[in-house]
């Protein structure tokens, strides 16, 4: 600031008048360069702050607190005018502040007009309902039950209630409402553990419900309540049901064969049929998980003995008690016991009684069919294998693990059996089951067991000697192992997205026509690191056939790019031929 005190000394007419020349010569330091600030390091005394750019505020609950009660008030009125769900949850929220009872009472008021409520409800409708109906649920499972466990429980009970008016709503009952009530269900044996009534009373309440079973809504309701329930309970439970059982335990009508079995239609894929035609037996083996589905444990609202007898298995359970299990059957069904499924299921709880030599007669008296497919029912030999492991007759329950590992293709049978074996057989007993695995006359159900187990040599090994029956292979699990292919067994990738493709445009699927253009430029990218096709068109043959033959197809072809579609072949690059 001392170097520019001859500034102030220069008049403003002077510098108005007169040429720079002259205020230079007049005046020393006139144009010299300006001064440049001192510049301190950051992080020095008397260096300022840094300068930042003011930031988006984050949306966080730390600073929407710095808003104040008052403007956050205010925008929740302004943003939920007209959202009648939002509304209903601050109402609730509201009245959780003010205590227990006034939260019931508006849970209450909710419950209420969605049962008086009769309009019908389409999907988006119905999901908003069941998300509502839900916070309902959790506000009763939650500060109520926490104050109040017997107010809770009357709410839950009139909440399980509400699924017969909402299933007569919906165009189906199915797997979207249900989970919610089996919840509300739990729910109900948790707090009913809590509240003071009497077993007796809840007895009651549970064979009154079980009666009235007509959506599914309480399929698990023993299951749920036993601990509230007790023995003292159940036993009480199995009394009221049993006077409801009908008179001269009458049974529906089974169609019964020669020895003794009955027809099951809904076996799924432990039964075969009689068609010719191995792509509908090769459907059988899609879903191992599904082999234990029984219809005799399904739940007929409109079957009194069904129902009665169910809940009967149910108290079985619940008790632990194995022979009152059997009793139910054998007292009351007793044809039921020449079906694998149903002997099976006994024959478990048998075992885990200590009676494995019962159980194993039982089975044997329930052999499957010949016609059915071998070995028999995943669960019937599930139980068949833990009678014989209790009876120590290993070798057997060996012979049935590698059997039905081998014939049903299920990968845990196989790994049981394996880790049983004495050690260094296993690696060896390994290889050979896979290599059988190969010879399975159903690609789709093999290819899937070498997938998951996971053995990529073999998944290609087998697609290149069988790519014909590609197109009876799952999509999902053609995908899939395209996929895990990809980087090391190409060709057998490719052969994977081309069934894939032509699947596609056999069925003129529209909606997928552009995964079909994906798979096609992965087939161009995987064509460049294969270097011998052996009997298997290249990659520029195989377009020309595609386009000769689904040509027709205009919007596949309309969201082709044909500069990105052949390969271009230089002389030396030609691909090797078998």
């Amino acid at each position: 600031m001392v170097r520019l005190s001859w500034l102030r000394a220069v008049p403003a007419e002077a510098i108005l008048t007169e040429s720079s020349d002259t205020l230079q010569n007049r005046y020393p330091g006139w144009g010299s360069p300006p001064i440049q600030p001192l510049r301190l390091r950051h992080g020095h005394p008397l260096a300022p702050p840094p300068l930042t750019m003011a930031g988006r505020a984050s949306l966080n609950a730390k600073n929407l607190e710095a808003l104040g009660p008052a403007r956050l008030a205010a925008l929740l009125l302004q943003h939920t005018e007209g959202n009648t769900a939002a509304r209903r949850a601050l109402r609730l929220a509201l009245a959780e502040q003010q205590g227990p009872h006034e939260m019931a009472q508006e849970v209450r008021k909710r419950l209420a007009a969605v049962e008086r409520s009769s309009s019908w409800l389409d999907q988006k409708r119905r999901d908003a309902l069941l998300a509502d109906l839900d916070r309902q649920r959790q506000a009763i499972a939650g500060p109520i039950a926490a104050h109040d466990p017997d107010l809770a429980l009357e709410l839950l009970w009139r909440f399980l209630d509400l699924a017969k008016s909402l299933g007569d709503r919906c165009n189906c009952f199915d797997d979207a409402e249900l989970p919610l009530f089996h919840q509300a269900s739990a729910d109900l044996g948790l707090v009913a553990c809590r509240a003071k009534g009497s077993t007796a009373a809840l007895a009651e309440q549970v064979a009154a419900a079980l009666l009235e079973n007509d959506i599914g809504q309480y399929d698990h309701l023993i299951e749920h309540l036993k601990e509230a329930l007790k023995a003292e309970g159940l036993g009480q439970l199995r009394q009221l049901m049993e006077a409801q059982r009908p008179p001269n335990g009458a049974e529906e009508e089974t169609e019964e064969d020669g020895d003794g079995y009955i027809y099951a239609p809904i076996f799924n894929s432990d039964y075969e049929p009689d068609s010719d035609d191995e792509s509908e037996f090769e459907d059988d083996y899609d879903d191992d998980d599904d082999y234990d589905d029984d219809y005799d444990l399904d739940p007929d609202p409109n079957d009194l003995d069904q129902t009665v007898r169910l809940a009967m298995l149910a108290i079985a359970d619940a008790l632990g008690d194995a022979e009152a299990y059997l009793a139910e059957y054998r007292d009351h069904q007793p044809a039921a016991l020449k079906q694998p499924l149903v002997a099976a299921r006994v024959a478990q709880r048998l075992t885990a009684a200590g009676r494995a030599a019962e159980a194993l007669a039982l089975l044997d008296a329930a052999q499957p069919l010949p016609q059915q497919t071998p070995p028999g029912p995943g669960p019937w030999i599930d139980a068949r294998i833990a009678a014989l492991a209790q009876l120590d007759r290993g070798d057997e329950a060996q012979q049935l693990r590698w059997k039905f590992a081998l014939l049903r293709l299920s990968s845990q049978h196989l790994r049981d059996y394996l880790k049983r074996l004495p050690a260094f057989e296993d690696g060896e007993a390994q290889e050979r089951a896979l290599d059988l695995v190969l010879q399975h006359p159903y690609l789709g159900p093999a290819l899937e067991f070498l997938h998951q187990w996971p053995d990529r040599r073999r998944c290609a090994s087998l697609i290149l000697a069988r790519p014909a029956e590609l197109d009876r292979a799952d999509e999902k699990l053609l995908a899939a192992v395209a996929e895990a292919l990809e980087a090391d067994h190409p060709l057998a990738a490719t052969l994977c997205l081309r069934a894939l493709i032509e699947s596609i445009l056999e069925q003129a699927r529209s909606n997928r026509y552009r995964h079909g253009v994906r798979h096609l430029a992965s087939c161009r990218r995987m064509a460049g690191a294969i270097a011998t096709w052996g009997t298997i068109p290249d990659h520029n043959n195989y377009i020309n056939e595609l386009l000769y033959a689904y040509g027709h197809r205009v919007g596949f072809m309309n969201q082709l790019d044909p500069d990105n579609l052949l390969l271009s072949e230089s002389p030396g690059d030609q691909p090797q031929r078998d």
